[in-house]
């Protein structure tokens, strides 16, 4: 992490956990509150980005990619999934465009992986790889009247989901504001560090700060999966619900994993979802941990976590992959076979149900 950010973090009176994320603050059991309230922020510089440029950045990157990188502009940032040949995906990026370049933002524990994979691609190609996350530092900000506040602090106005542009606020000028999908008007910033502190202090004027952990309630709320170390290559694009979100394009072309991926929209249905869980127990679950569910029956569902985190209130939130057949055989209350507290299947912003 930029060491001039993680100073400017620490003297907010934030401690960082070993990624650099903000893992609490003064008032933990008051920034825990803020979150469902806002408008909130939290400094996101723990991912990892990695800006990719050459004269044939965009055909390296539609022959790698699940989505179609011809919709990415200046004005429009996209999801896209990076997958190995069997489907898996490797890797999710949220891509958006600079001057011609295009920035792939993604879980830092993936940062070396990641950036090594794509290289041995690049080959003979006119295409530069260069990490940046140390340069250009990511912020998310979030609320039910965040959309003020951006116009307000940063001069700009965005309507639509994935719809990008540069801050029109004198000094802040290199400052690339997204509108990401969420609860809520949320946003991810990008910026030089310099401008970042000074967005970072106008949207304090009325905002509040979080912590990097509940930040992730606002990714479960919308059913979007985070793929870390530990999920990278496990899982099919369709089992994240990737078909639903706009992250594959299935009439782009060729790359990695297309024909598995494209054989399973297709031909049948896949066979394992993401759902969206309320336990009644608070739970400390990583991603890629098993989760153990017992109906009436005494019939057990096992389940694979994606992205989990305590509720505001009571409980435990999670996202977590299972078998769909499987449990909508489920007789009466779902239970945790470890603790016996209930767990709900809850609905998701998005349908599940395959198109006949």
């Amino acid at each position: 992490m930029n060491t001039e950010w993680q100073s400017f973090l620490q003297q907010q009176h934030a401690i960082l956990d070993e990624q650099g994320a903000i893992k609490q603050l003064e008032f933990p059991e008051l920034e825990r509150m803020l979150i469902k309230h806002g408008p909130v922020m939290t400094s996101l510089a723990h991912h990892a980005l990695i800006k990719v440029c050459g004269e044939e950045a965009e055909a390296f990157l539609q022959g790698q990619l699940s989505n179609d990188i011809k919709q990415v502009s200046e004005e429009h940032a996209q999801y896209s999934a990076y997958c190995d040949p069997k489907g898996n995906v490797l890797a999710l990026f949220l891509i958006f465009m600079v001057d011609g370049a295009y920035y792939l933002s993604f879980d830092a524990s993936l940062a070396e992986s990641i950036q090594k994979r794509l290289q041995m691609f690049v080959m003979r190609s006119k295409v530069t790889l260069e990490a940046v996350s140390d340069r250009f530092i990511r912020i998310g900000f979030a609320g039910q009247f965040a959309d003020l506040d951006v116009q307000r602090r940063l001069d700009t106005k965005l309507k639509k989901e994935l719809a990008v542009t540069l801050s029109k606020e004198p000094g802040l000028e290199q400052t690339v504001i997204i509108k990401v999908p969420g609860p809520f008007h949320r946003y991810e910033i990008f910026a030089p560090v310099d401008q970042a502190i000074q967005t970072w202090n106008k949207l304090c004027l009325n905002g509040d700060i979080t912590n990097a952990n509940d930040w992730r309630l606002l990714n479960i709320a919308t059913g979007r999966a985070e793929i870390n170390a530990a999920l990278s290559g496990k899982h099919l694009a369709q089992s994240y619900n990737f078909d639903k979100t706009d992250v594959i394009n299935f009439k782009k072309g060729c790359y990695p994993g297309q024909e598995v991926i494209a054989r399973t929209h297709y031909r049948g249905k896949a066979a394992k979802r993401m759902l969206r869980l309320h336990l009644d127990d608070v739970l400390e679950l990583n991603p890629a941990d098993s989760l153990e569910l017992i109906d009436n029956n005494e019939k057990t569902y096992k389940l694979e976590v994606v992205l989990s985190n305590p509720d505001i209130f009571e409980g435990t939130l999670c996202l977590a992959i299972g078998t769909i057949k499987s449990l909508d055989l489920a007789e009466g209350d779902l239970k945790l076979t470890q603790t016996g507290g209930l767990a709900k299947i809850e609905p998701l912003p998005y349908l599940l149900i395959d198109e006949e």
